[in-house]
C-alpha cells in the first residue's frame, strides 16, 4: 500500500473547521510499522511503530489548498529502519489535546535509512497537500527546520510572505498619509501655492481698491510676534 490516509480523528477535526479558525499542526513523526494483510486503511488512529521526529516546511495555504513537505533527516539516528509512515499531529480544541490528522502510508515501498555515520546524512522528503476549509489558517509549534530549494522559497515568497509585506505596507502608507504631521516641508509648499492662487484669483475676478500685500512666515527676520514659529509649516502657531 502507498497513499495518504485521514485518521478518523482528523477527518472529524477537518470537519468541524471553520473560516478565520487555526489548524495547528503539533509534530512529525515518522515510523517502520507494518500492517497486517486484512487491515482496513481507514481504520488507522496512529502510526504503527513509531521510531523518531520528523520536520516539515512551513505550511502555504492558498485557497483550500494547505501544502507542505515533510522532511526525515538521519541525523542522531542510532540505528538503521525501514521507513514505512509518517504522520502529522494536530492540537484537537475539543480535548485540548492533539490528535494523529494524517498518516502516510509507504508499506508497499519502504525507504531504508541507515543509521548516522558523519558527514551530510540522510534525507528522506514527502510532499503532502492537505484540502482544508476555505478562509481556515494553519500553523506549526514545532521548528520548520526542512531543507527549502529556490522554487520552495520562491513559492513561499509568492503565497505567504509577499502579501503579507504588502498588507503591512498599505496599513503603515494608510496611517502615514493621514499623519497630519507628515511631509511639513510639502504642506508648507502645497499651503504657499494655494495662498499665490488665491491672490490671482482676487486680482482677476474681484474689485480691489486697496492697497494688496501678503505675509508669509517662511523667514522671521526682523519680525517680533507672539507664539511659537512652526518652522516646516511656515506659519506661527498661538
Amino acid at each position: 500500500m502507498y497513499g495518504f490516509i485521514i485518521t478518523p480523528a482528523g477527518r472529524k477535526l477537518l470537519a468541524g473547521l471553520l473560516a478565520g479558525e487555526k489548524l495547528i499542526y503539533t509534530r512529525v513523526m515518522v515510523g517502520e510499522g507494518m500492517p497486517p494483510e486484512d487491515f482496513d486503511p481507514l481504520t488507522l488512529t496512529d502510526l504503527i511503530q513509531p521510531v523518531a521526529a520528523a520536520t516539515s516546511t512551513i505550511p502555504l495555504v492558498e485557497g483550500n489548498q494547505c501544502s507542505m513537505t515533510i522532511e526525515f533527516r538521519n541525523e542522531n539516528l542510532s540505528r538503521g529502519f525501514n521507513l514505512t509512515e509518517y504522520c502529522v499531529y494536530a492540537e484537537d480544541p475539543e480535548s485540548g489535546g492533539e490528535v494523529a490528522l494524517f498518516i502516510g502510508a509507504l508499506y508497499d515501498f519502504p525507504e531504508p535509512v541507515p543509521p548516522y555515520t558523519g558527514g551530510a546524512g540522510v534525507v528522506r522528503q514527502y510532499p503532502v497537500v492537505l484540502y482544508i476549509t476555505d478562509g481556515a489558517e494553519v500553523e506549526i509549534n514545532y521548528c520548520a527546520e526542512a531543507f527549502m530549494t529556490a522554487d520552495d522559497v520562491a513559492e513561499y515568497v509568492r503565497v505567504t510572505a509577499s502579501p503579507a509585506v504588502l498588507d503591512n505596507a498599505r496599513v503603515l502608507i494608510a496611517e502615514h498619509s493621514g499623519d497630519p504631521e507628515a511631509h511639513p516641508d510639502i504642506r508648507a509648499a502645497n499651503a504657499e501655492q494655494a495662498g499665490r492662487i488665491q491672490r490671482l484669483e482676487d486680482m482677476v475676478l474681484n474689485d480691489i481698491t486697496g492697497n494688496q500685500y501678503a505675509v508669509t512666515f517662511g523667514d522671521m527676520t526682523g519680525l517680533v510676534v507672539t507664539g511659537v514659529w512652526n518652522t516646516a509649516l511656515q506659519r506661527v502657531e498661538f
